[in-house]
């Protein structure tokens, strides 16, 4: 095979930057890179829920990548340029994004597969190099624990049953205080 030519192997991936960290995720595992909304605070939420926005009327989860990974310091840049990474919409959970610095590139490199218990949870499942570097290819399906994808699915339950129930509640109109008119002026 010539070298310019990627191998079977080699996959597309999307280079991102989390709290000045390069990472890498699977393009299959991204449906949508978005600009990032106003984010609404969410007072009872899991504190890996770093907010929520409404997308095409469904209610999206931001998860930051940064705080997922436990990745020292701070989030780099103007947050108005930061993105997120909208995830596939799956029925056993609800619809989440990661937030990251920015997106890079994207790229197609030939992973080198890490060993099962090499990273957290096994959410690196590998790298690529990129230039001289070697870049952790984060699993999407792995960012979560079991008890964290639980839990985000029972407050995602919970905030559905009350909104389910805001919108069966009847509105009730405000009482009106009407005055009566006197002939020939006003009450």
């Amino acid at each position: 095979m010539p070298p310019d030519q990627p191998s079977s192997a080699a996959l597309p991936v999307l280079l991102m930057r989390a709290r000045g960290h390069v990472l890498a995720i699977r393009q299959r595992d991204v449906s949508e890179v978005l600009p990032l909304p106003r984010l609404a605070s969410l007072p009872e939420a899991p504190p890996i829920v770093t907010g929520c926005f409404h997308l095409a009327g469904e209610l999206v989860l931001v998860l930051a990548l940064g705080d997922l990974l436990g990745l020292p310091g701070a989030a780099e840049g103007n947050p108005l340029y930061h993105h997120l990474l909208l995830l596939p919409d799956r029925p056993d959970h609800p619809r989440r994004a990661l937030l990251v610095d920015r997106v890079l590139d994207l790229v197609v490199a030939e992973p080198e597969l890490l060993p099962a218990g090499e990273s957290f949870n096994d959410c690196a499942e590998g790298e690529i190099r990129v230039e001289a570097a070697l870049v952790p290819l984060v699993s999407a399906a792995r960012l979560l624990t079991a008890f964290e994808a639980s839990r985000l699915a029972a407050f995602a339950t919970r905030a559905a049953a009350r909104n389910a129930a805001f919108a069966a509640a009847p509105v009730a109109a405000a009482p009106v205080d009407i005055a009566p008119v006197e002939a020939g002026g006003a009450a």
